[in-house]
This record gives structure tokens, C-alpha cells and sequence, in this order.
């Protein structure tokens, strides 16, 4: 399941881009305040048509950045109370503030991301390459497997690219799946690595889904 918390107040209308192709299992949380309540028609009808759930907070304001810590404490809250499922988190929202908070939940093994909108893409020229820069460095740090991990990982528990394809289609497979499949030893941080590798969540999260009756085969805890 995926959940989606929209920074209204940053993104508005933008952030809704992409919502026709989120599932029926899929959760949209919108955080809203008092100088970010109004909705378009065109907008009203397009999360009409969306399947997700979807769920609005008016956020209390008086005091700078309210929202923020808001959404951070929701997520928190949803994190916990989901503990032990096969669940993404996304931060719908183009403040790189979050970054930090992305970042605090990697070294704890949840995969919480940031996205300016449902389609993973930078709407402005200037920023999607900055933001395609900074996601290439975060790949070259964090997506490379740790060495500590990587001896954790028993030859019982690895897969070959046979086994994949019986899961996935040629036009999904890579090497990369496959490196990252028998790097980690739990679900959770395989889907952390998936999410990282892929810029498009509903593809990674595709990829998981596909992939996880070989995770269970294969005892990734």
C-alpha cells in the first residue's frame, strides 16, 4: 500500500499530476491551511475520478512552517501504526526540507520519498535537472550496497536472473533488480532500494508487488 501525504500549500493543483494511475489500494492524504483551502473545479473533478482513498487535514496556522510539522508528525503516526506491512511513504511536495526527513526514515529501513507530483517529475525545467542531479548523487550514495549487508546475505537467499524472469517481463528485469534483490537480506530494504532506483513509484511499487512471492521463497525476512 502507498501512502501519499500533498503538501497543498507548496504544490496546489501541480501535485494532483499523475493521480488517474494510483490504485484502489492506494491512500492520499491532503494537508491544507487556511490560505491554501481553495480547489479548482477542473482539480474537484480530477481526484473524483481517482481511485485512492482520500483523506484532508486543515492544518492549524499561527506559527511558521505549522504544516510541516504537521504532515512530519502524520507520517510518523501512520509509519508506527503500519509497522511490519509492505508499505511506501511519499511526501508529495517540492520543500527539499523534507529531504531530511527522507533521509531519517533510509537509516531506519522505511522507504518514505519526496515527490513534486504523482508522476515523480519536476514540472520546471531548471528544477527537474537540479532535482535529477541531486537523486543521481543520492543513487551513487545510498543505493550502492552496504558491504555489512552484503555478507549477510547467504547464497540460499540469492536469486538468479531465471528466477526473476519467471516474476517479470524482459521489459522489466535489469541487472540492477537483480543486484539489488541479493544485496539485501529483508523485503523492507529491497523495496527501500527499488524506490530509490526507480524515479517512478508506481513502477518500483509494481516491481515489489511482482516480486514478492520469490522474496518469500527466498526467506527475505
Amino acid at each position: 500500500m502507498n501512502y501519499y501525504f500533498i503538501d497543498y500549500e507548496n504544490v496546489h493543483a501541480d501535485g494532483f499530476t499523475g493521480t488517474e494511475n494510483l490504485g484502489d489500494q492506494d491512500v492520499i492524504c491532503v494537508m491544507y491551511t487556511e490560505q491554501s483551502k481553495a480547489f479548482s473545479l477542473e482539480l474537484v473533478e480530477k481526484i473524483a475520478k481517482q481511485h485512492a482513498k482520500l483523506e484532508s487535514y486543515k492544518a492549524g496556522t499561527g506559527a511558521k512552517n505549522s504544516l510541516d510539522f504537521q504532515l512530519a508528525s502524520y507520517l510518523g503516526y501512520m509509519i508506527a501504526k503500519s509497522e511490519g506491512g509492505d508499505n511506501c511513504f511519499y511526501i508529495v511536495s517540492r520543500d527539499t526540507g523534507f529531504n531530511h526527513l527522507v533521509d531519517f526514515w533510509a537509516e531506519r529501513n522505511v522507504t518514505v520519498r519526496r515527490i513534486p507530483n504523482f508522476m515523480g517529475e519536476e514540472k520546471d525545467s531548471k528544477t527537474a535537472v537540479a532535482a535529477a542531479e541531486m537523486v543521481e548523487e543520492e543513487l551513487k550514495v545510498k543505493t550502492k550496497p552496504k558491504a555489512k549487508s552484503k555478507s549477510k546475505v547467504s547464497d540460499s537467499n540469492k536469486a538468479t536472473k531465471e528466477e526473476l524472469l519467471q516474476y517479470l517481463t524482459e521489459e522489466e528485469y535489469s541487472d540492477k533488480i537483480l543486484e539489488i534483490f541479493n544485496s539485501y537480506k529483508t523485503r523492507v530494504a529491497i523495496n527501500n532500494g527499488l524506490s530509490k532506483e526507480f524515479r517512478d513509484s508506481q513502477k518500483s511499487s509494481a516491481i515489489y508487488k511482482k516480486l514478492k512471492v520469490l522474496l518469500k521463497e527466498k526467506q527475505k525476512s
